[in-house]
């Protein structure tokens, strides 16, 4: 039986957390049905299982045809012929780093667009140290959507039944603001029904739409948008047979989700989706637990993502918690159910 195409975890900045979680993941078994690779530097990698004491061998192949055999009984290290030419040195924003970091993603990216990978799962970048070298640059979801034909993307955070797309991602509050647009709510929430009738597998998921203003505006009194852009995306949306219902006030709509009265939810700003989603997932005591998936809607690559940043202040300690990977890489595999 011919061998399904490798999921691959790009390594992110060698200067945070990434090669830890990488793996401390890959050095455990996975509930995965696909081979599996990091796409990074060899050598940071094995200095990284050095201090981890990772007994399990560390090998580096160059294509990923060669993944699927290799992974049986090693950790996998696809080389893009892209190297870290420095020391890491925990928690500094590098240009080298940055560098490094985004070619990586760039490379896995374009063996999925070759249709010689499945999937790309990304560990946290510095995006201040990725700048330096792609200026503009505001995240991944922005870069691997120009990539793949889309500058636009929708970002969507999932964690079991919680589910929440965002109308914008990495830009100012008052840009944020602006983009509250009738096109762009539209845009994401066809994305995200689409999103959710293949990962919930329903045929009909309800989902939830914030407002933008306290109270969702009360009725004008505290703002404009949710009569003038919000409403009219929601009877789109409706007419296009997609079940929505809203403008809600967000303190409403996201305790509405953690119940179950939505399938998923629309949130119009960065913030707006992340802070919630995060108190309710993280642990960021002395244990720092993480979990949750930020995966990337409508690309042509798909995409998935640790909900963290790159822990600069715990970096090479062997303190990161690789759970939100693990959950990553999961959610990766099952958005792939009966493809090659």
């Amino acid at each position: 039986m011919e061998e399904k195409l490798p999921l691959l975890i790009t390594m992110g900045d060698p200067n945070g957390v990434g090669p830890e979680i990488c793996l401390k993941l890959l050095a455990k078994k996975m509930k995965v049905t696909r081979p599996v690779a990091i796409v990074g530097d060899f050598e940071v990698l094995r200095r990284a299982a050095a201090l981890l004491n990772i007994k399990r061998p560390i090998v580096s192949v160059s294509e990923p045809e060669e993944i699927a055999v290799a992974s049986k009984k090693n950790i996998v290290v696809l080389e893009s012929g892209i190297q870290f030419k420095e020391k890491e040195r925990p928690g500094k924003v590098s240009k080298k780093a940055g560098a490094a970091s985004i070619g990586w993603v760039r490379a896995s990216v374009q063996w999925c667009l070759e249709k010689r990978a499945s999937a790309v799962i990304t560990a946290p970048l510095c995006k201040e140290a990725v700048e330096k070298t792609v200026p503009g640059f505001q995240g991944h979801t922005e870069y691997i959507g120009e990539m793949c034909g889309d500058p636009e993307p929708v970002l969507c955070l999932v964690h079991g039944n919680w589910v929440v797309a965002h109308i914008s991602t990495h830009v100012s509050l008052i840009e944020a603001c602006a983009r509250v647009k009738q096109a762009r709510i539209v845009k994401a929430g066809v994305l995200l029904h689409e999103f959710l009738c293949r990962y919930k597998q329903m045929k009909k998921p309800l989902i939830g739409v914030a407002g933008l203003n306290p109270h969702a505006g009360e009725h004008c009194l505290f703002g404009q948008e949710e009569m003038t852009e919000i409403t009219p995306a929601i009877k789109t949306l409706l007419k296009k047979k997609i079940a929505v219902k809203g403008p809600l006030p967000a303190d409403v709509l996201f305790p509405q989700l953690k119940s179950g009265s939505f399938d998923g939810a629309l949130a119009m700003y960065h913030d707006q989706g992340h802070v919630v989603t995060k108190t309710l997932l993280f642990n960021l005591g002395k244990k720092r637990k993480t979990q949750g998936v930020n995966t990337t809607l409508g690309l042509s690559v798909l995409r998935t993502s640790v909900d963290h940043g790159t822990g600069f202040d715990i970096a090479w300690q062997g303190l990161a918690d690789e759970q939100s990977l693990r959950d990553a890489l999961e959610l990766a595999d099952l958005l792939q159910r009966d493809k090659p």
